[in-house]
């Protein structure tokens, strides 16, 4: 079966976007500790003497995606492939945090 992308012999395929990473704030600072040991996430890690965030996967659209959290409030979420995607795992992970009471 032929692939669908474009390709050129000079120049080879056409990038394809497959990780995007997105950073942004939560309105207010996180209690990590709190949230590693209160909310069930598919896979956590907190390894405070390794790396001062909590890392976290949640499921969005039947894929798992990573966002790490700090206590400021700071987020990175990994793994999106769209603009759509990075902004539907923020809203699931806004969402967990304030069905458990942080915002």
């Amino acid at each position: 079966m032929k692939s669908k992308k474009k390709t050129n012999e000079q120049f080879g395929t056409r990038p394809t976007i497959v990780n995007i990473v997105a950073t942004g704030r939560f309105p207010k600072k996180i209690d990590i500790v709190k949230v590693y040991s209160e909310i069930d996430f598919p896979i956590k890690e907190y390894e405070p003497d390794q790396y001062p965030g909590l890392l976290v996967k949640v499921e969005v659209n039947g894929n798992l995606r990573h966002v790490t959290i700090y206590r400021n409030g700071k987020y990175i979420i990994t793994g999106g492939s769209s603009e759509k995607d990075v902004n539907d795992i923020y809203e699931t992970i806004f969402k967990i945090l304030k069905d458990f009471g942080y915002f």
